[in-house]
């Protein structure tokens, strides 16, 4: 048998299939375009939270032996690790707070509540010159920033000597002379204080102290001389020099009523004088007992000339 479809028939099955399909395709595009956005959204989301860089400063210049540092200040960091490096080093420099390289010049302060991860280097040098990278060590890309550093080298000052202090103070004071020299291109190597042609050294007692400093940045050895309890014979010409013989002097006058010797005199002669007098009372006393037992028999002679000598040995002692 055969079935022959009518043209009736044959408009109402794209009727049907407009009835049945579209609706699911819109609805199928719907879903697609959902899950777009969201996929899309947690993409946004992600890279949103990937470490980033603050902004530093990325141009440093700093003069040789100066103490530098190169600022980085991350946020977004979490769990993930900051290296520093320099560009011409196959090595990192540090690793997290650690120093990775066998120099203590190098060091990280890291600032927790500024997120800031900065590398110092001390007593920098004009080899240190360079590209310097701050890397965040991240599977989802590489993060770094780039500071450039400029070490120049730092102009030398003359050479010079000083003595700084008092040059007048009195007796049983304390005396402190400075002397700052400074040799140009480089401190010089030591400073010794002379006095009378005669090196002075810190004492055991510590009446007299001397104490010495160098300072590389400025090329200058500092020495602080201390006397303490002055006396007569520390006035005199002082004299500061170092081994490149450069030469200061100062005179120091030492002023003060009378003079050592004199006090010393005094000491000495006093236990003298007391001894000789209690001496002398005692003598007075023992021949006026033998006077008065061989020649005074009445009492009233006896006061009389008991007073008379009491009177006598008063003036004896007084004068």
């Amino acid at each position: 048998m055969r079935i022959i479809k009518t043209l009736n028939e044959a408009t109402i099955l794209p009727d049907c299939l407009s009835v049945y399909i579209i609706p699911r395709l819109i609805i199928s595009l719907y879903v697609i375009t959902i899950g777009y956005k969201t996929v899309s959204g947690s993409r946004v989301k992600t890279v949103a939270q990937l470490p980033s860089f603050r902004e530093t400063q990325s141009n440093y210049t700093f003069l040789a032996r100066d103490s530098a540092v190169l600022f980085c200040s991350i946020q977004n960091l979490g769990a993930r690790t900051v290296v520093w490096r320099k560009a011409t080093y196959p090595n990192p420099l540090t690793v997290g707070k650690m120093t990775y390289v066998p120099d203590d010049r190098y060091q990280v302060h890291h600032i927790p509540e500024r997120g800031e991860w900065n590398l110092n280097i001390k007593n920098i040098r004009l080899n240190d010159s360079g590209i310097y990278e701050c890397q965040i060590s991240t599977k989802e890309k590489y993060i770094r920033k780039l500071i450039q550093v400029i070490v120049k080298d730092r102009p030398y000052a003359d050479p010079a000597i000083g003595i700084n202090g008092p040059q007048k103070i009195r007796k049983g004071e304390i005396l402190v002379l400075s002397c700052n020299a400074t040799g140009g291109k480089s401190a010089p190597d030591d400073l010794d204080w002379i006095k009378d042609h005669r090196k002075l050294i810190s004492d055991k007692s510590g009446r007299i102290n001397i104490t010495k400093h160098i300072s590389y940045v400025t090329n200058t050895i500092i020495s602080n001389l201390t006397i303490k309890q002055v006396v007569s014979n520390d006035a005199g010409a002082y004299e500061c020099r170092t081994t490149d013989a450069m030469v200061k002097k100062v005179n120091i006058d030492v002023t003060g009523e009378g003079s050592d010797k004199d006090k010393r005199t005094i000491t000495q002669h006093a236990p003298a004088t007391s001894c000789a007098t209690t001496s002398t009372f005692v003598l007075y006393v023992f021949v006026f007992c033998v006077h008065c037992s061989f020649r005074y028999r009445s009492v009233l002679q006896l006061l009389t000339t008991t007073i008379q000598f009491w009177i006598m040995l008063l003036h004896s002692i007084t004068s």
